[in-house]
């Protein structure tokens, strides 16, 4: 099958490998494949099974010439017809679709498309009928750019097939960095607001009922394969199933028609927590980049003790350290910074580096970082604007909440008879009637942002003893239905552990290793106190806790995202945090979709970390700080795990 024959039309060039049909009736169907299924001017190509070399041959020559480009598989008793690939569009090729589909089975050649595979002569009498009926219905409703139609006895469908960073023959570069390759500046841009929301871009369509389900979802080629609905939580809820991303994206909303689009944003918030075409500066010190590079001591610091347990996923660094980096922007003056990549992208790491899929298949004492990070602080939005105003409250919420927890003291409260949201009130009465105490904490500190630690403290029973979740946003009573919604979905769902499975954590806190186990230490009875620390502050109201949001935002923002942005980023100046260094997360696949995704770098910041060993809080001034005058204030890291699921 290293040869092909032409059959040309007056618009139309279709190849096709002649040995894979030999009998005439596939020859004749073969023939038509170069007439009415696509506009003029589009090559051709058929083929059974997948050649990489042959696919790669055909495009290139597309490419060179300018024209669309269609590929034909016939896999056994199915004919793949597409997708359509056309130049200076965000159509997937046919590369896009092998890729994606073997993503989806996660067949075991998912990254490597080099082995050409012939597949089974077709064996169904009927399929060359169809293929001639579906030529037909083509002629009427021709396939689209991206787009593919699946012809089998099964069935006829079509399918969108969105382009993949991992597709070897449209795929991007994954460049290395050279040393003096600096970008420009960073230039933010004006977004008018939307009227109800100085958060949000007025012309965005992210939440928009079915948008992102058209455009992305896909139970064959994905890039989602399905949205699923949970029925065990006590309000709607969705999951994004993404087989790319390390987890599947949630939504919670009041109905599943909102949870959905909320669902993909998070999945593809996920997606972003890797440079998959990114570029990366491998192996420089810090003190080679230091003029043009955040110092990762400000970063947080592992103590030597928490270097040298077994639990321990980290490697020890100096500024002297061989390191891998990745550009991101000063909001102050738009100046290109450096920042370690395993910080900027938390899923990326040294043992595997721009192989993820190698990396996802070890288990994590595998792999190495200098930095073990979570998504806190990744955020999307419509634009960049939006997304870094998004994870800067995301990194507001977190240092709020941890600040609160490891200065345990009495924090003011909101009485629950105060709140008026019916979906709030709904959760609560929920919550209680589950057996648990209800406390709407005021965590706002220094970062003049609205932040709610909300607490629920078990009335009834020892185990589980108490849950916690954090919200913050523009609208205070957003920020707590928010919290509300994750501790509501925490007393409901059953507890899979037992009492005695986790009660060593209390004596051995090194024993908290991952996300989970911090909601597990909070359950054991001997931690209830160090919860209910936070408990016995003065009564306040919404108003007095949050006085004039989120109208203070509105009126601050002149109705444009880029002024609420500016805006907060003046917030967090005052606590003494000046320097916001935002990193671009938006590969390809995202851009793609209309998804932009960024991170907020903040030096001096607290970060949320996971597992005591990677607890990341040595060296931080801000926590010393906010430790002064209170009975932790001699503590030393690492500190009690907090309870943030």
């Amino acid at each position: 099958m290293h040869s092909d024959t032409a059959d040309t039309t007056d618009t139309i060039t279709a190849r096709r490998a002649p040995d894979a049909y030999d009998d005439e009736i596939w020859r004749d169907v073969c023939a038509g494949l170069g007439a009415p299924a696509v506009a003029d001017g589009v090559s051709v190509s058929v083929r059974r099974g997948w050649d990489l070399g042959w696919e790669r041959q055909h495009l290139d020559a597309a490419r060179e010439s300018g024209r669309p480009h269609l590929s034909v598989r016939v896999h056994g008793d199915e004919v793949l017809v597409g997708p359509l690939w056309a130049p200076d569009t965000d159509a997937g090729c046919a590369g896009c679709a092998e890729v994606r589909e073997r993503t989806v089975v996660d067949h075991p050649l998912v990254g490597d498309l080099t082995h050409a595979v012939d597949g089974p002569v077709p064996s169904e009498a009927l399929l060359p009928e169809l293929l001639r009926a579906s030529l037909e219905h083509l002629a009427r409703r021709p396939v689209g750019p991206g787009e593919l139609y699946a012809v089998s006895a099964r069935g006829l469908r079509r399918h969108r097939v969105a382009r993949s960073f991992h597709c070897p023959l449209c795929g991007p570069e994954k460049g290395e960095l050279a040393a003096g390759q600096q970008p420009l500046p960073l230039a933010l841009r004006n977004r008018p607001a939307s009227p109800g929301d100085p958060t949000r871009s007025g012309d965005s369509r992210l939440v928009e009922r079915g948008l992102l389900r058209e455009r992305l979802v896909d139970d064959r080629f994905g890039p989602v394969r399905a949205i699923l609905r949970e029925s065990r939580t006590p309000f709607a809820m969705s999951m994004a199933v993404v087989p790319d991303a390390p987890a599947m994206g949630h939504g919670r909303a009041r109905t599943f028609a909102e949870t959905e689009p909320v669902a993909v944003l998070e999945a593809y918030e996920r997606l972003g927590g890797f440079p998959y075409d990114i570029p990366v500066l491998t192996d420089r010190a810090y003190t080679d980049v230091a003029e043009h590079a955040v110092d990762p001591a400000t970063l947080g610091r592992y103590t030597d003790e928490q270097l040298a347990h077994p639990t321990s996923r980290v490697t020890p660094h100096t500024a002297d350290t061989p390191m891998d980096w990745v550009w991101g922007h000063d909001l102050d003056d738009g100046r290109a910074l450096l920042v370690p990549a395993d910080h900027a992208f938390y899923q990326y790491e040294y043992a595997f580096r721009r192989d993820r899929r190698a990396a996802r298949a070890v288990e994590p004492h595998e792999r190495k970082h200098y930095f073990y990070e979570s998504s806190s602080g990744c955020a999307v939005g419509a634009n960049l604007e939006e997304a870094a105003l998004h994870s800067l409250f995301e990194l507001a919420e977190r240092d709020a909440f941890l600040t609160s927890w490891y200065r345990a003291v009495s924090l003011p409260h909101i009485p629950e008879s105060s709140i008026t949201d019916p979906t709030s009130r709904a959760m609560i009465e929920l919550i209680q009637a589950r057996g648990f105490d209800i406390h709407l904490l005021v965590a706002t500190r220094d970062i003049a942002l609205p932040v709610v630690w909300v607490l629920a403290v078990n009335r009834l029973h020892p185990f589980p003893a108490t849950f916690s979740s954090a919200g913050s946003g523009a609208d205070p009573q957003s920020a707590i239905r928010g919290a509300l919604r994750e501790v509501a979905q925490l007393v409901t769902n059953p507890v899979d552990w037992t009492r005695e499975q986790v009660e060593a954590m209390a004596e051995d806190p090194w024993l908290v290793q991952e996300l989970e186990d911090h909601v597990r230490f909070s359950s054991i009875p001997e931690t209830r106190e160090r919860a209910t620390a936070a408990l016995g502050g003065p009564s306040v109201t919404p108003d007095e806790a949050f006085p004039d949001w989120p109208r203070r935002l509105a009126d601050a923002s002149g109705g444009d995202v880029r002024g609420a942005l500016d805006f907060v980023r003046s917030l967090f100046a005052d606590a003494g945090l000046d320097r916001i260094v935002l990193v671009d997360q938006t590969s390809r696949e995202h851009a793609d979709a209309g998804i932009h995704v960024a991170r907020a770098v903040v030096p001096g910041i607290l970060p949320m970390c996971f597992g005591h060993a990677q607890q990341r809080l040595a060296g931080l001034p801000r926590l010393e700080a906010a430790l002064r005058g209170t009975a932790q204030e001699h503590r030393t890291s690492p500190y009690d795990p907090h309870p943030f699921p």
